[in-house]
């Protein structure tokens, strides 16, 4: 059985960890340039950042509570915490998606030119946060490949809403500066909130699908179960007939269940044998998985 190393929740802890101190960081420069200038963008970033923050830290408990909690009353569901905590960032995501449309749209009814000091704080602030959010869902991805934990897939998409974010937030905030002599200025901020509205509320519906089809223990991709009809084709002479199969993930964690029927003159020993032998090898194949392989009575016709 392969369910998740220490090294392997070290890594995610340790990520989740990193990504909580960077959303501290943006909040916090984001509220410092929000301070000393007027605009709507700049007010939509702090309140999408601040969401995203809280939305980690859940996350981060949750993880931690996987990795150092007492999880014997929960074999099977523990794993559906990183499940949760993602429904959580998608939800927070979706609310912050709304702040910035009803901001955007209220300035658009009422517009204005961006002004103040923060507003060149917070354009290298936008520079700086694009570098770092970029690597960190470049890591993020990397991770999520190795694990296929709900939480670092859901910050995957939490960092990569923030880097486009990054971007056009910057971009708004030189158009605004540059033609502010224009009067159709004043409308490059809100669009561009909406703009980011629009990521956002994307990549939270990808964190919504992918959480939901683990919370209702949805069968396993096609490339998964592919793996296992290999094996079973591999072993077509071991057993008489498949009764079928049952997969589905608990967090990072997937668990499979095989049921088989086998000629009835063998021996007790060759078929917990042969079980064993199909049971190891799918468990090598497929990371951090349960395999159990039932013997199945034969159907009476």
């Amino acid at each position: 059985m392969q369910i998740s190393t220490d090294g392997d929740n070290a890594s995610k802890e340790s990520a989740t960890k990193h990504a909580l101190y960077a959303g501290v960081l943006d909040t916090a420069v984001t509220l410092g340039a929000l301070l000393f200038a007027s605009s709507s963008v700049l007010l939509a970033d702090f309140l999408k950042t601040s969401l995203e923050c809280i939305a980690v830290l859940l996350a981060w408990l949750a993880l931690r509570r996987i990795i150092h909690g007492r999880n014997q009353a929960f074999d099977y569901g523990i794993g559906k915490l990183e499940s949760l905590s993602s429904v959580f960032v998608g939800v927070l995501m979706m609310l912050g998606v709304c702040v910035i449309v009803v901001n955007a749209v209220l300035n658009i009814m009422s517009p204005s030119h961006i002004s103040g000091v923060g507003v060149y704080i917070s354009g290298a602030a936008q520079v700086v946060f694009g570098i770092i959010n970029t690597r960190m869902a470049l890591q993020s991805r990397q991770l999520a490949r190795q694990s296929a934990s709900p939480i670092i897939k859901a910050q995957q998409q939490l960092f990569t809403s923030r880097a486009v974010g990054n971007v056009f937030i910057f971009a708004s905030l030189s158009l605004s500066l540059l033609l502010h002599d224009h009067g159709w200025s004043v409308y490059i901020d809100p669009v561009a909130s909406l703009i980011v509205a629009g990521f956002i509320g994307f990549s939270a519906v990808g964190v919504f699908t992918d959480s939901f089809n683990d919370l209702l223990d949805k069968t396993l991709d096609e490339e998964l179960q592919m793996v296992i009809t290999r094996e079973l084709v591999t072993h077509f002479d071991e057993y008489d007939n498949l009764h079928g199969i049952r997969s589905r993930r608990s967090g990072s964690h997937v668990f499979i269940d095989i049921f088989l029927e086998c000629d009835p003159e063998r021996k007790v020993g060759e078929v917990e044998t042969f079980f064993d032998t199909l049971r190891t090898s799918l468990e090598s194949k497929i990371p951090n998985s349960r395999v159990v392989v039932g013997l199945a009575r034969s159907r009476v016709v």
